[in-house]
């Protein structure tokens, strides 16, 4: 299991399923995270994106939780790149 793996179970730790985790969460995540994990989050990003191309047009909710996914992924990466400058 990658570091990045370990921080984002860490973050959900004491949510139910349906919860997301927080945008503070995401924060503390960004600022534990090296080269390693950004480089991680973009290959992420990357295979969500080709995952993406694959759902059925029909398939609108797969859709949604892809997008939302990567929108995530990308805020995690703009925050943890400004946070290794």
């Amino acid at each position: 299991m990658s570091n990045l793996q370990k921080l984002i179970l860490e973050a959900k730790n004491g949510l139910s399923v349906q919860e997301r985790i927080p945008d503070n969460k995401w924060l503390e995540i960004a600022e534990l995270c090296g080269p390693a994990e950004i480089a991680e989050i973009e290959f992420r990003i990357e295979n969500l994106r080709a995952g993406l191309v694959s759902v059925e047009k029909w398939d609108g909710d797969t859709q949604d939780d892809i997008n939302l996914a990567i929108y995530k992924f990308k805020q995690l990466l703009d925050a943890a790149k400004a946070h290794n400058k």
